[in-house]
């Protein structure tokens, strides 16, 4: 009896030495946790784990499997540090069990992590110590030998970024887009006028209230676009018509923003496909062909500007090792041909993500752990020399890259400016979309862009049939453009040495035409051009990257010329200031511009005392010139374009100079915007005179300032 008396004392001693639990309990939520690692539920295991080791602070098993499973998480990794520093300096056994709940001592793998998460802390020398101390514990042969020198060459290239930051700006781009949610894999259209990206967000008709990620608890991923106005904000997105209930995330877009690459996972093997957009709707998604998508996992796609040329990324068989990049080019059938891999030079036996193609088709931005990595993924890029060889890759540097894994970089046409994402304390929450300035990147395309919008006529829409064609005018090969619909953007891609005509086409008949020129070694160019359909009202739209400023409005006591019968010397000029604006618009007789007129310099300077009154409220002032010229063919300027050119550049002179004299500087006090020229007015029918009042009414200024 006192046996089974002493028996029973026993137990219980061991029940309470276990915290305050039954052993049941402890073994069950152990086996529980250990299961969920099983299945890389690392979130959910994270909390079993947690509550554990609440009374098991000294056992060291479970501080070695909540920081281990802390490690594993997107957004809780540096939280591992505190547990792995207990665990990998109590027992380290070679005959560890890592399934048994009576284990309380550790593998050698918890010295392995506890370098890790120094690492991830910016602990550099710490990191290496643990990984040296690693090496001393195991043979050569041993499976963490060669991971330990591979992670103490990675410590040693963090210091090296850390101790040499890149001139990068990085700016978070504003709470419209990033939420308190995940956002994330920024793709970018190239006139930086449409934004597509992957969200965790709750929808905003809460369809996806009980779509929830099994691990993290987050909705599942959705896409989303949101669109520059005219102003250049970006406005609230918009999510898009072909997301499921399982996951769609955003890979990259052509450069006009109207086809679109994206990401499903639908049995856990990820797959690549394709959607176009037409009208204002999206088309339904299509696979892409050729071997592109496999029984293995797909994860990112990136193509040419032309159109020709295909990267990818898989972790098929018969690759350099993990995730590698392939290429396909496009065959005359417009098939893809089969993928190839693209070699060493870039691929590494370690994983290779995310491969975005400059403009120019000459520069390769990927991330990889392989390389010069500082810590799991870095972003690299790599030149295409004229043999079509891959240059040896460059790690773009710290602050892009850290020691956790960079695995998303979207760089815009002129190589100096990029999206990614990224979690900062800063943030609008979890994972937030940023861009980044690089005006030292030496990556440069030799190109022009030409973008702009074709606008409609006011209170209708763009027509279908809009389109504009480009000419090479050495080979006569001719590429098909068509502007958005929703807002008339429309961009082109115009390689150098080359002569091009435009032409813009509603309808099948042309609306305008021009001739542009790209030199051979030319710098990276971009060139605006703004087509009316019909004639431009006061406050109308304006062209893309151009502040919006609205018609202040007229209140009694204001200076207002009624639209004229005929516009004479003594009604020609308006000029409104109120607290938040001001606007000056001045009227020309045929042909002239000058600017020497009494009565017209009297109002101007009210007009300039208002723009002085805006800066001194506000700190400064953005002023937008809108000029104007009829289709009377001019006397004095070879053509009306060159007219209406002269009449901007002369107000933005008499402006600057008449805020100069009040002590204002430009860019400091006030800032101009890119300018209107407009040719407008019905066509000329050689009647000057009888249609005098009518022409004159296209001859004009008009200066908004805010």
């Amino acid at each position: 009896m006192k046996q089974l008396l002493l028996a029973a004392l026993t137990l219980l001693s061991f029940n309470i030495a276990l915290a305050g639990n039954p052993v049941g309990d402890f073994n069950a939520d152990f086996l529980e946790a250990n299961q969920l690692m099983e299945e890389k539920l690392w979130n959910q295991s994270v909390d079993i784990w947690k509550g554990l080791i609440t009374d098991h602070q000294q056992n060291a098993n479970v501080n070695y499997k909540l920081g281990f499973c802390f490690l594993q998480t997107a957004n809780r990794k540096l939280d591992a540090l505190p547990y792995l520093q207990y665990a990998a300096y109590q027992v380290v056994s070679e005959n560890y069990d890592p399934y048994d709940p009576k284990e309380t001592r550790v593998p050698v793998e918890a010295v392995y992590y506890l370098g890790q998460a120094y690492h991830l802390n910016y602990e550099m020398d710490n990191a290496i110590a643990e990984y040296e101390r690693l090496l001393k514990m195991v043979n050569k042969k041993h499976r963490l030998h060669a991971l330990a020198q591979r992670q103490i060459e990675m410590c040693n290239n963090a210091k090296y970024q850390v101790a040499n930051p890149q001139n990068y700006l990085i700016s978070n781009v504003g709470p419209v887009v990033n939420k308190t949610t995940n956002e994330y894999s920024p793709v970018i259209s190239i006139d930086e006028s449409a934004l597509f990206f992957t969200s965790r967000r709750m929808r905003g008709d809460s369809t996806n209230q009980f779509i929830v990620d099994d691990d993290t608890g987050e909705h599942r991923e959705d896409i989303y676009v949101s669109y520059k106005d005219m102003a250049g904000n970006w406005m609230d997105p918009e999510l898009l018509n072909i997301n499921t209930d399982n996951h769609a995330a955003t890979i990259s877009a052509s450069p006009d923003g109207q086809e679109l690459y994206i990401y499903y996972d639908e049995n856990g093997d990820g797959q690549l496909w394709k959607s176009v957009l037409v009208g204002e709707s999206w088309t339904e998604p299509e696979k892409l062909g050729s071997d592109i998508n496999t029984d293995s996992w797909e994860t990112h796609v990136t193509v040419s500007a032309d159109g020709n040329t295909l990267y990818f990324t898989s972790n098929r068989d018969g690759g350099e090792g993990g995730r590698d990049i392939y290429r396909c080019v496009k065959l005359p059938t417009g098939d893809w041909s089969k993928a190839l891999n693209i070699g060493k030079s870039i691929n590494t036996p370690y994983e290779e993500e995310s491969p975005f193609l400059s403009v120019d088709g000459k520069t390769l931005y990927f991330s990889s752990q392989g390389h010069s990595s500082m810590g799991g993924f870095d972003i690299f890029y790599s030149t295409m020399s004229e043999d079509g060889e891959w240059s040896e890759p460059v790690n773009i540097g710290y602050p892009v890259n850290t020691v956790d894994d960079d695995v998303f970089f979207m760089p815009t046409a002129n190589g100096k400016r990029a999206y990614y994402s990224s979690r900062k304390e800063e943030g609008e929450g979890l994972k937030d979309i940023y861009v980044i300035d690089m005006p030292d990147s030496p990556v440069e395309p030799d190109l022009s862009v030409l973008k702009g919008y074709i606008y409609p006529s006011e209170g209708e829409e763009l027509p279908e049939d809009t389109y504009l064609l480009v000419t090479n005018q050495e080979t006569g090969e001719v590429m098909e453009y068509r502007p958005r619909m929703r807002d008339g953007a429309y961009v082109a891609i115009l390689p150098p040495c080359i002569s091009y005509k435009i032409e813009y086409f509603v309808s099948q008949e042309i609306v305008h035409d021009d001739f542009i020129n790209v030199p051979c070694e030319s710098a990276y160019n971009e060139i605006d051009k703004e087509i009316y359909l019909l004639p431009v009202h006061l406050g109308g739209a304006v062209a893309s990257g151009e502040e919006v400023v609205e018609t202040p409005e007229i209140e009694e006591g204001d200076i207002v010329a009624e639209t004229p019968e005929e516009i004479t010397e003594e009604d020609k000029v308006i000029t409104v200031a109120t607290a938040e604006n001001a606007y000056y618009q001045r009227y020309f007789l045929y042909d002239m511009g000058e600017w020497n007129d009494e009565k017209v310099n009297d109002t101007f300077n009210e007009f300039v005392e208002g723009v002085s009154a805006l800066i001194a409220a506000n700190g400064s002032a953005k002023i937008l010139v809108e000029s104007s010229a009829s289709k009377v063919p001019s006397s004095r300027f070879r053509n009306n374009t060159e007219l209406t050119a002269f009449r901007n550049k002369l107000a933005k002179t008499e402006v600057t100079k008449a805020l100069e004299a009040k002590g204002f500087e430009e860019g400091k006090d006030f800032t101009f915007q890119a300018g209107r020229k407009l040719v407008g007015g019905p066509d000329y029918q050689n009647d000057a005179q009888e249609r005098k009042a009518v022409y004159e009414q296209f001859q004009y200024i008009k200066i908004w300032a805010e």
